[in-house]
């Protein structure tokens, strides 16, 4: 995809519960192809082809993987075992409406901005 045709993609939202569903049927799906043919087949599955919100769902999943590398969202996950992490359901929705950025040809997440969209997802807990 070349850089113009990026700029639609880094703009679009994907609704943060359709973000949480495509990636529980990422999770699930069978891991014989490559993750990039996969991801991309399993948004074209859910939004019915090569749709826009397909393509935008996996750029922002290749993001959201690209983000787990940074320690600010480290705080967030929860190492399960080797090379298996928890992701609260409120990270990967978020990741359906932050914003994305273009640096060094990669897209990438906001990180403070996905944090904050995150928390606004966040069930609340106890009492007020």
């Amino acid at each position: 995809m070349k850089r113009h045709d990026l700029q639609a993609y880094l703009t679009m939202r994907v609704d943060p519960n359709e973000m949480v569903q495509y990636v529980q049927d990422l999770m699930t799906a069978p891991h014989g192809a490559a993750a990039a043919d996969s991801s991309l087949a399993v948004a074209h599955a859910q939004w019915g082809g090569d749709t826009a919100v397909a393509r935008a769902a996996q750029i922002r999943w290749t993001a959201l993987n690209r983000a787990f590398g940074d320690s600010r969202v480290s705080t967030w996950t929860t190492p399960q075992k080797r090379d298996q992490l928890h992701v609260p359901a409120a990270l990967i929705a978020a990741a359906g409406v932050a914003r994305l950025t273009l640096a060094e040809d990669e897209i990438v997440f906001d990180i403070p901005t996905l944090l904050d969209a995150t928390l606004e997802l966040c069930e609340p807990v106890g009492h007020a």
